[in-house]
């Protein structure tokens, strides 16, 4: 959570028993819930897998014109099909990094790769079961499915060409072991990674190469960096404040079922408070 008790602690300056930890947790849990729903996106940045449908209306289209290219004769079968890209909006957006894009079809299931060319540096490599895993000296920003290039690399059986990445961290990323790569690393050397499958945009993807009905999975990283956003923390702290001077009343209340004979204090976010936060709402624009 964004807020914890530890804060709420510090912001009312006062103690709680454990009984009052518990339901201080469920309020913040509560208020956290509450906020991204009105935003219609999450507030702090976690890991999504989402799963779409391309739209029937997707269709492909001749890569040339029979009418106004000389160079296609009245007997020529290789005419070859174009189908322009999709536009996926992801839910969970804004998009911090995309790790894979696979698409799905009762023929198909092909892992795509990111379209941008990336360059590195390698530091070590090692081999780990039936991957190759090679090593960057810094964060690389290289996507699963795109193809990669090595070369300069000591012993040189670790150079490739065109070879598919098929998992990565920040400072690694593997292929498979095709190879049947061996030896200890001596040297480095360079490496560059690119793809032709997907553009990354902050509120969503544009997929190429996908055909009408194919399912794509996503696997990304998103939300709205809320720990650096200090009015989401103080708005759910001056809301937890109204609940926890709130809660005890409520408790007696029920307890002895009789009404109180204090005026109940207004709870949750105020409307004041919504409205500052209009900005970072999530908008349909039909």
């Amino acid at each position: 959570m964004l807020v914890q008790v530890a804060d709420l602690r510090t912001y009312m300056d006062i103690s709680l028993s454990n009984r009052q930890i518990d339901a201080a947790e469920m309020i913040l849990e509560g208020l956290q819930s509450e906020l991204e729903a009105y935003l219609g996106r999450p507030i702090e940045v976690n890991e999504y897998t989402e799963e779409h449908i391309v739209p029937a209306s997707v269709y492909a289209m001749p890569e040339t014109s029979f009418f106004y290219d000389s160079n296609i004769s009245t007997s020529d079968q290789s005419i070859e099909f174009l189908v322009p890209g999709v536009h996926l909006p992801l839910r969970n957006s804004p998009i911090s990094k995309v790790s894979s894009v696979r698409i799905r079809s009762l023929s198909n299931d092909i892992l795509l790769g990111e379209t941008i060319k990336r360059t590195s540096t390698i530091t070590n490599v090692s081999v780990s079961g039936t991957n190759v895993v090679y090593t960057t000296p810094t964060a690389h920003k290289f996507t699963i499915g795109q193809y990669v290039t090595i070369d300069g690399m000591n012993p040189s059986v670790y150079n490739v060409s065109a070879k598919q990445i098929t998992d990565e961290t920040t400072t690694t990323f593997s292929i498979a072991n095709t190879f049947n790569a061996s030896g200890a690393f001596v040297s480095g050397g360079s490496v560059s990674a690119s793809g032709t499958g997907y553009v990354v945009h902050r509120w969503g993807l544009e997929v190429f190469g996908c055909l009408p009905n194919d399912q794509i999975t996503v696997e990304y990283t998103a939300g709205l960096d809320g720990e650096n956003i200090k009015m989401f923390k103080l708005m759910i702290l001056r809301a937890a404040t109204r609940e926890v001077q709130n809660m005890h009343d409520d408790v007696v209340g029920v307890k002895d079922l009789n009404p109180r004979n204090v005026a109940v204090a207004e709870t949750g976010f105020l409307e004041r408070e919504l409205l500052a936060l209009k900005s970072y709402r999530r908008r349909r624009i039909s």
